[in-house]
């Protein structure tokens, strides 16, 4: 800011400049601040470590710059002690040079609000990296129990807005505990980074793949019907079931159980979180690697059994494959053959 020289100053004048340029600033800072501490509101994430670190750093912070405004304040206050309005009227001399003052003492302290900005775009990108990793399975690198909490809210309210369907898959990966005794945790960690790859790949950009704890994962389904859900949640399991899963040279077999469900009417995410889970425990109870749909008031299995494939195949044959049909050829040339060799 650069003011121009004055040559012929009223007192009036110059008290009016004064308080606008205070004015203007006042306003400023008050901008500035708000803008700036709207990025610190959210610290519910933040371990108390964390927290004392970053309180410790602010507070530092908001020290050099209330001195810094103290500093500023003297300075006007011991200007406003020389306006002799007799004097300032008379000397232009005097004028000038006490803006010229006031001019660059406003800068000094614009650079240093500069500075001060820098400090606290520092600290708001430190908490925003703490409350990344507050929101993140550190294992799987998936959105944990919290983050999941917090979507399934955002999507139930846009459901009682715009109504555009929630479903909710609670997968279970089987006999964890087991798999871990057997080969140990180290395998178990490889597996479970393995299923969230697999599981980020069987579902949309859209939906949301987290895992809540343990071996159980869940998945947000925002905009689908209960058909595409149900086929969602035996996409998934279908893909876990057939990726190959290997450690230190060991093959091994993983299979998860689902529970899949939609919400209702005047249901929360809690209730449906609690109907999924029930489909859930109706997939393990069942033998596992099936999955179940909460219908709302029963739980229905989506998993068709290895014998209704069969009737489903008989009933709807496919097309014989070459491979298939020159083996049919190859056995009816063969019997061919024996019943002639029978008659001679």
């Amino acid at each position: 800011m650069h003011l121009p020289v004055i040559t012929e100053t009223p007192s009036f004048l110059f008290g009016a400049l004064l308080g606008s340029l205070l004015l203007c600033l006042g306003l400023t800072l008050g901008l500035w601040l708000g803008r700036r501490m709207a990025m610190l509101c959210d610290v519910r994430s933040l371990d108390r470590d964390q927290l004392q670190h970053l309180l410790a750093g602010l507070f530092q912070w908001t020290n050099g710059f209330a001195s810094d405004v103290s500093q500023y304040r003297e300075f006007v206050d011991q200007i406003s002690t020389q306006l002799n309005p007799d004097d300032v009227q008379a000397n232009d001399g005097q004028a000038s040079k006490l803006m010229a003052q006031i001019v660059e003492a406003n800068e000094r302290l614009q650079q240093r609000l500069n500075n001060a900005e820098a400090t606290l775009q520092d600290q708001a990108e430190e908490i925003t990296a703490y409350m990344c990793e507050a929101r993140t399975d550190t294992l799987t690198k998936l959105p944990n129990r919290r983050a999941f909490d917090d979507e399934l809210s955002r999507r139930m309210s846009e459901w009682r807005r715009n109504e555009a369907p929630v479903n909710v898959v609670i997968l279970d990966i089987d006999h964890f505990k087991m798999f871990n005794d057997r080969f140990g945790h180290a395998a178990g960690d490889a597996v479970l980074v393995e299923v969230a790859r697999v599981l980020q790949a069987a579902t949309r950009e859209s939906d949301l793949v987290a895992r809540l704890g343990g071996e159980e994962f869940a998945v947000v389904l925002g905009g689908v019907e209960a058909s595409e859900a149900r086929r969602a949640a035996e996409r998934i399991r279908t893909a876990v079931a057939v990726t190959a899963f290997r450690y230190e040279g060991k093959s091994l077999s993983i299979t998860v159980s689902c529970g899949v469900a939609q919400a209702l009417t005047a249901e929360d995410g809690a209730a449906l979180v609690k109907r999924a889970d029930e489909a859930l425990y109706a997939s393990k109870a069942a033998g596992r690697n099936v999955s179940h749909w909460h219908d709302s008031e029963r739980c229905v299995l989506l998993t068709a059994s290895p014998t209704t494939k069969r009737l489903r195949q008989l009933a709807s044959p496919s097309a014989p494959t070459d491979g298939e049909f020159i083996r049919v050829c190859d056995d009816l040339r063969q019997r061919l053959l024996e019943v002639t060799e029978d008659e001679a």
